[in-house]
């Protein structure tokens, strides 16, 4: 039994040189796009998987594997695993397809948190922001976010159309080790930004709040999601949890 990593672009194709008659697709994600791949074979077989799904070859073997992309909406990361064995598709619907997409998204370098801390400022609000710049090419769908200050303190969640203050960092990836996102965490001292309230919440000192949502944000390029403390001087830490889509 060997696992092959694979990693296909739009229109890329993978060529993978192992003897066997059964080929299992173990993971992969494509960010939210289609995952399926495209697997021929040197006797030529032809067969379009999803994550989860394989096939055995009766009374013959294979020795090389053409593997493409075919959903041709993005990049593919995923797990391909050949061996001995039998047919079966462990596709299914409802929560155990939640949490093996989730996990999917992770393996394929598409889930991240991004967090920051802004100190108070006298006289002064302070924001933690999740900013997707224009021409990202990519959305964000929020899962969660949490915040936390040295003070009791009452707080706006706005959908902003601006970035607040500066850069801290762009957000780094739940699969360790991987490439950050395109999105960034901004943090200031001020008013409170521009745009739409959309939660208000209260901050017991020195306490974490954190908010999930049963359906998550989305932001699209040009937009961020912005936590605002109106209490002078306070300070501000936060996360957001997240992952990308490709923003067609």
């Amino acid at each position: 039994m060997m696992n092959f990593p694979l990693s296909l672009t739009v229109t890329g194709m993978q060529p993978v040189s192992q003897v066997g008659n059964y080929v299992y697709y173990k993971a992969g994600s494509a960010g939210g796009a289609d995952p399926s791949i495209k697997v021929n074979t040197d006797l030529g077989d032809e067969y379009i998987l999803m994550p989860g799904q394989g096939f055995r070859l009766d009374n013959a073997k294979f020795s090389n594997l053409r593997v493409t992309n075919a959903g041709g909406q993005a990049t593919i990361l995923g797990v391909l695993l050949i061996a001995d064995g039998g047919f079966f598709d462990n596709r299914v619907t409802g929560s155990v397809e939640i949490i093996d997409g989730g996990k999917n998204r992770t393996l394929a370098g598409g889930a991240f948190l991004a967090s920051g801390y802004k100190s108070g400022s006298a006289g002064n609000g302070v924001v933690n922001m999740l900013w997707n710049p224009i021409g990202t090419g990519k959305r964000l769908v929020i899962s969660a976010f949490a915040v936390n200050s040295a003070t009791s303190t009452a707080m706006n969640v706005i959908a902003a159309t601006a970035s607040y203050g500066a850069k801290q960092a762009n957000g780094n990836s739940k699969m360790l080790g991987g490439a950050q996102s395109v999105g960034e965490f901004w943090a200031g001292n001020g008013t409170a930004p521009a745009g739409t309230v959309m939660l208000s919440i209260s901050a017991i000192a020195a306490q974490v709040f954190e908010k999930k949502f049963a359906e998550p944000l989305v932001l699209r390029p040009g937009n961020g999601l912005a936590i605002f403390s109106g209490g002078s001087g306070a300070d501000l830490g936060g996360y957001f949890e997240y992952f990308e889509e490709t923003d067609a």
